[in-house]
């Protein structure tokens, strides 16, 4: 398993955000599902299609996490089986890929029911005894959701049908539709990710503004959970946004993300200035060739001074900082940021 893989395995199997995610899905944030109410289940499926007890090729698939969810509802108390896929990449196949799985997780139930009535030696009818099942049973209900890690929007099939060839809709109205239950960062709205009680929310912005620094910041500004985010949580930012953050290696109870994000700004304002200079004592030598070195030197240092701030503003510009966060960055008048600007179109 990669690491990419392993971190948001170990961030999605915590009981909080999982809840978290559940809850926001399926009841619409509502507090439904407890952290207490979970039980891990093997994540790994062997299954021999029931019926076929000498079958020579069984059928293994693993999830990423399932989970045994109770609910509570009104007056009732629901049981579930819920699986999250986490996908850090798009998946063209995801319905076919989420069909299997819940199909090997309801014949899992079969089985079960079956072992269990030859351990307590039920008798079963004859029609009970080919189907493995009574007549009389009922499964419990399975759900996955899917968890699209990546800034990208998802634009692959979101359902059976939408994967078929269909030709006629004849045949479209006798084949079983199946559509994935998705969560992507890039289509949550403030709103709903405000909704999220853990570090879910966090890792959802960070993904959803890794490549608008305005919007970062301003998430960083509205949200103080940033301030002392855990190591579950900053690990998850590190491997699937595209902020280019130094997340220390230290085994640290808690990261402060507003300061790593400060320090990832300076850090690029910092390489503009020095690659500037560099740039600009190339170009002195040059102009030191006809005016004498020591002209040349100096004057090739503020062409590099400029350059590198030139690069600066032009990053800034891309990244859609307002304006005057960049005037009070470079001490560029409007009008220079206005022709820096032009010049990129």
């Amino acid at each position: 398993m990669s690491t990419i893989d392993t971190v948001t395995k170990n961030f999605i199997s915590d009981n909080e955000v999982f809840a978290d995610v559940v809850n926001f899905l399926i009841f619409n944030s509502e507090k439904v599902v407890t952290p207490d109410s979970l039980v891990e289940m093997d994540s790994t499926s062997v299954i021999v299609p029931y019926g076929t007890d000498n079958s020579e090729t069984p059928v293994q698939k693993e999830r990423d996490v399932i989970k045994n969810v109770t609910c509570k509802m009104f007056s009732d108390t629901v049981f579930a089986i819920v699986g999250i896929e986490n996908q850090t990449n798009i998946h063209y196949a995801m319905p076919v890929r989420n069909m299997l799985y819940d199909a090997l997780t309801y014949t899992g139930q079969v089985e079960k029911a079956n072992k269990s009535y030859r351990k307590e030696k039920v008798k079963l009818s004859g029609d009970e005894f080919l189907s493995h099942f009574k007549k009389d049973d009922k499964l419990i209900p399975v759900i996955t959701l899917v968890i699209n890690f990546s800034p990208d929007k998802w634009d692959a099939p979101t359902s059976l049908h939408e994967m078929i060839d269909f030709k006629s809709d004849v045949l479209k109205n006798y084949v079983q539709d199946y559509r994935i239950n998705i969560i992507e960062p890039a289509t949550l709205t403030k709103e709903q990710l405000k909704k999220f009680t853990t570090g879910f929310r966090e890792v959802m912005e960070c993904i959803k503004y890794s490549e608008d620094m305005h919007a970062m910041q301003q998430a960083l500004s509205e949200n103080e959970r940033f301030k002392a985010l855990d190591k579950k949580t900053s690990d998850v930012i590190l491997y699937c946004s595209k902020l280019k953050i130094d997340f220390d290696a230290k085994e640290e109870e808690e990261f402060d993300m507003c300061k790593a994000f400060e320090d990832y700004k300076n850090l690029g304002k910092s390489e503009g200035f020095e690659e500037g200079v560099i740039i600009g004592e190339s170009k002195g030598i040059e102009i030191g060739k006809s005016k004498g070195i020591e002209i040349g030197k100096s004057e090739g240092i503020e062409i590099g001074r400029n350059e590198g701030l030139t690069r600066f503003a032009t990053y800034l510009i891309k990244n859609n900082v307002d304006i005057n966060e960049i005037i009070s960055q470079t001490g560029f008048s409007a009008d220079e940021i206005i022709k820096i600007k032009n010049s990129l179109i």
